[in-house]
C-alpha cells in the first residue's frame, strides 16, 4: 500500500520510526517532508503538502506527525477531501478509520513513543471504514453520511513549498 507521510521537525523522529516499520512490511512511503531537523519547518506547510497528495490521489491514506499531533491535524483537516485526527492510542487510531472514515492519522512525538506510533499506524492501516460487526445498518448509513459531509468541506490545497521561519 502507498502511504503519504509528513512531519514537522518535532515529529521527524516519530515519522522516521513509523516509516521504517511500514517499509519493512512492504508499504511504499511517499514522504512529503520535512527531511531534516536543522531548520524549523512550519507544520502548516507540511499539512498542506499531505493534503495535496491525498487530493491528487497519490495515496489513499496519510500519517502526519508533529510535537503534539494537534498542529498536524489542524494543518491537514482544513482541506477538502481530508479527514484527519490526532490520536494517542491504538484504539482511537483504528476507530477514526472504522467509524469516521478518516484518511489521515496524526500523532505527536511528545506524547506517542515510536513503539506506540508503529502500533497505532498498524491499527489505522488495518481498519476498514464501516467494517464493524453488530452495528445496525442505520448507524452504518449515518457514519457514511457524516463522513461524506465532512470530506466535502474545505479548500483545495496548493503545491506548497516547505516553509521555514
Amino acid at each position: 500500500m502507498k502511504i503519504i507521510m509528513g512531519s514537522a521537525v518535532k515529529g521527524f523522529a516519530l515519522k522516521n520510526a513509523i516509516k521504517a516499520h511500514l517499509e519493512k512490511q512492504g508499504h511504499e512511503i511517499i514522504d512529503v517532508g520535512c527531511y531534516a531537523t536543522d531548520q524549523f519547518i512550519k507544520y502548516t506547510s507540511v499539512g498542506e503538502r499531505v493534503a495535496k497528495a491525498l487530493q491528487d490521489g497519490v495515496a489513499e491514506l496519510a500519517i502526519n506527525c508533529c510535537g503534539s499531533g494537534t498542529g498536524a491535524s489542524m494543518g491537514t483537516n482544513k482541506f477538502k477531501g481530508v479527514l484527519s485526527c490526532s490520536c494517542e492510542s491504538v484504539a482511537t487510531a483504528g476507530m477514526i478509520r472504522q467509524v469516521n472514515g478518516a484518511n489521515c492519522l496524526c500523532m505527536g512525538e511528545g506524547v506517542v513513543s515510536a513503539e506506540l506510533g508503529c502500533q497505532m499506524a498498524d491499527a489505522f492501516l488495518n481498519a476498514g471504514f464501516c467494517k464493524a460487526d453488530g452495528i445496525p445498518a442505520d448507524v452504518l448509513e449515518f457514519w457514511k453520511e457524516a463522513r461524506d459531509e465532512m470530506i466535502a468541506r474545505g479548500e483545495q490545497a496548493s503545491d506548497r513549498n516547505l516553509e521555514t521561519l
